[in-house]
Formats: C-alpha cells, sequence, structure tokens
C-alpha cells in the first residue's frame, strides 16, 4: 500500500513539474511573440500598478486633446468671422467719411448710400454666421439660436446671452471657444467718453463733441449745453434735466466744468448752437451703421446731420479698434492651444518611455529563459516518460 501511493505521488509530482514548464515555455513564446515583458498583472504587481496609472493619463490627455482640436477649429472660424467684420467696418467708416465731404455730388451721395447698405446686409449676414457645426457663432451659449434680429426700422436686437463655451484642454486650463455677439458689437466703449451727444446746431456751425465725461457713476441725469455768442465771445448755458445749473463764458482751452462733469469740444460755434448730452458709456456698431446710412444723403448744409456723421464715423472706428482687441484675443487663445497640445505631445513620449522600461520586454534575456524553459520541459517530460513506464515485472 505504502509503496503503491510513493509511486502514484511521485507521477503526480513528474506530471505537474512538467505542467509547470510547459507554462513557463509558453508565456515566453506569449512574451517573445508581443514584446511585452508583463503580461498579466500577476507577472509585477508594481509595475502593473504604475502602467494601469500610464493609460488613465494617456485616456486624459487623448481627451484633452479632442477639445484642443474642437476649439481650434471654432476659434478658427470666428477669427475668419471676425476678419470680415473688420474688413466691412473698415470699408463703412471710410464711405462715412467721404460722406462728410461736402464736395460730393447728391447723386455720389446717393451711390454712397447704397454702398453702405450693402454692407450693413453683409455685416447682418456676418455676425448670424455658423460654424462647420451649423451653431451659431456669436449666439453665445444659446448656439442653436440666431443671435440678431433687425425691424424695418434697422433696430437690432440680441437674443442670445452673455456667456461663453469653455474648452478644458488641461485638468486646471479652460480656454474659451467663442465670444457672445452682445459683448462684441454692442457693448462698444463710447469714443466720447461718457455721454452720446445730440446736436441742434445752425448753419454754418462746425461744433463737435470731443469728450464728455463723469466721475461720479452714479449720476445718470441727462445735461443741456446752449450757446450764444456775445462782445467778448461765445458764451453757455449748462442745464442738468432741464434746470440751469451753470453758465458763463466759453474757453475751448478748459471746456465747461461743473462738479464731477467735464465736457470738451472743437471747431466752430454759432450762435443757437445746442448739444444735449445723454448718459451712455458704451454703444453698439449697429446704431452707427444705420445712422451713417440715415444721414448719408442729407444735405450738405445741415450742420447737425454732419456733425451726426462724424459721430458715425468715431462710432464705427471704435467698433473696429473694439473687433480687433478681440481678434488680438482669439490668437492669444490660439497660442494658449498650441502650447498645451505640445505639452500634452511631449508629456505623452515620456509616459511611453517611462512604460517602455516597465512593460516592453528583454529580447536577449527572453530568449535565453525560454531555451532553459524547454530544456527543463524536455527534461521532465523524459522523466514523466520513465515514471510512467515503471514495472516490478521489469526487474524479474
Amino acid at each position: 500500500m505504502i509503496s503503491r501511493m510513493a509511486t502514484f505521488h511521485n507521477y503526480r509530482s513528474v506530471a505537474n513539474d512538467m505542467n509547470r514548464q510547459q507554462v513557463r515555455v509558453q508565456e515566453n513564446q506569449e512574451q517573445l511573440a508581443t514584446g511585452k515583458r508583463l503580461l498579466t498583472a500577476g507577472d509585477d504587481p508594481v509595475s502593473s500598478i504604475y502602467i494601469q496609472n500610464f493609460d488613465q493619463q494617456n485616456t486624459q490627455i487623448e481627451q484633452s486633446l479632442k477639445s484642443i482640436t474642437l476649439a481650434r477649429n471654432r476659434l478658427d472660424n470666428e477669427e475668419t468671422a471676425i476678419t470680415e467684420v473688420e474688413n466691412l467696418l473698415d470699408e463703412a467708416k471710410r464711405k462715412s467719411m467721404m460722406m462728410v465731404n461736402g464736395s460730393l455730388s447728391g447723386d455720389d451721395r446717393m451711390a454712397h448710400k447704397q454702398d453702405m447698405q450693402g454692407l450693413y446686409d453683409s455685416f447682418m449676414n456676418l455676425v448670424n454666421t455658423k460654424d462647420e457645426s451649423g451653431n451659431f457663432i456669436f449666439a453665445g451659449t444659446q448656439y442653436s439660436k440666431q443671435p440678431f434680429f433687425r425691424d424695418n426700422n434697422g433696430h437690432v436686437t440680441y437674443v442670445g446671452d452673455s456667456y461663453q463655451r469653455m474648452a478644458k484642454v488641461a485638468p486646471s486650463v479652460d480656454v474659451p471657444m467663442n465670444d457672445a455677439g452682445d459683448k462684441l458689437f454692442m457693448e462698444v466703449s463710447n469714443p466720447y467718453g461718457d455721454y452720446q451727444p445730440d446736436y441742434e446746431l445752425q448753419s454754418g456751425s462746425l461744433l463737435l463733441l470731443s469728450q464728455a465725461t463723469n466721475t461720479n457713476d452714479a449720476d445718470p441725469s441727462a445735461y443741456r449745453i446752449e450757446f450764444a455768442t456775445t462782445a467778448t465771445g461765445p458764451a453757455y448755458k449748462l442745464f442738468q434735466n432741464g434746470s440751469e445749473v451753470s453758465s458763463g463764458q466759453f474757453d475751448p482751452g478748459k471746456g465747461i466744468q461743473w462738479e464731477t462733469l467735464q465736457v470738451d469740444l472743437e471747431g466752430e460755434i454759432e450762435d443757437g448752437d445746442v448739444i444735449e448730452l445723454s448718459r451712455q458709456d458704451k454703444i453698439n456698431v449697429f446704431d452707427a451703421f444705420q445712422r451713417s446710412i440715415d444721414l448719408s444723403d442729407s444735405d450738405v448744409s445741415d450742420a447737425s446731420a454732419s456733425a451726426e456723421l462724424q459721430q458715425a464715423v468715431a462710432e464705427l472706428s471704435e467698433g473696429f479698434k473694439h473687433i480687433n482687441r478681440a481678434r488680438s484675443e482669439i490668437g492669444t487663445r490660439l497660442q494658449t492651444l498650441d502650447r498645451q497640445e505640445n505639452m500634452h505631445e511631449d508629456f505623452k513620449i515620456v509616459m511611453t518611455q517611462a512604460r517602455g522600461t516597465l512593460e516592453d520586454l528583454d529580447y536577449a534575456t527572453a530568449v535565453i529563459e525560454l531555451n532553459e524553459n524547454m530544456m527543463a520541459l524536455q527534461a521532465s517530460q523524459q522523466a514523466f516518460a520513465k515514471t510512467k513506464d515503471l514495472n516490478l515485472f521489469n526487474y524479474i
């Protein structure tokens, strides 16, 4: 009985050893076939944890790279549209300046008016442009809605929002992918400061507002300045919400000062000239376009119309500068995307190298180990063959 059990255990021991050698040879062959030293987590648990971390980081990088590509496409579309907007504003400004020129004939002014209307129509098409995905570029986060609508009177309404869509291009880096239309076209700094002028000028007057500022932000009052000529020069009366608050001789070097209000003027004053000032520190380019169109065929002798055309020119010029600054900001964002993309690509190379030191196979060592395991397997097979053939009758 004891002999029988010993023979059985010898048999199982040799068989198990042969199976282990077969597994080792198979692992060696798989390593050589894949070029990987680690086939399962059990091959090297510590290295496997590091490799899993590398995989997670690589997945995050791939997501960031996709976000960068999407953001770059949208910013490229916006930059293209803004460049065209710049061109239209510049052309509108130049045509408006020509219409201020009194040498143009009535037919020429009418032709310029038609040109301005065409520019304005093109401008409206651009501000309602879409990207390659069919989303409105200047609608904020309401990209499925047309942002700008113009009524029969030329008044433009914005129905988008004031927010930006953000692209996460790195764990702690978000880059805006668009600009809201109201910020770009309806919140342009007033070139005259804090007030919008309305002119009531006499024939031959060349009076223009240069700058009107008020250091008291809480003052919403409307002001009116009436001019009269005297033996000692022009005099003025300043009204606040209809009540006279100041008067005196007008000094072009000092302008008109009252409490926190400062008004600077330029040009020649005629008796009876009036300027009304309404509080407005932001203007929109749509109103400037429409004002230029409405006044383009006015009589050249109309001093008020000429002054308002000058105002439209100043507002279109300020709109051009505002859009130009926005385009520069887009360029900065694109540079940020390029830098982040390069950083991600460099980090991928570093991770690949680090992973390779943990995972890649040393072929020379693997071949030697395969040969050793195959020799051990052959020895186990020979031992197993002899063991299973052992019989008492062989020794009788």
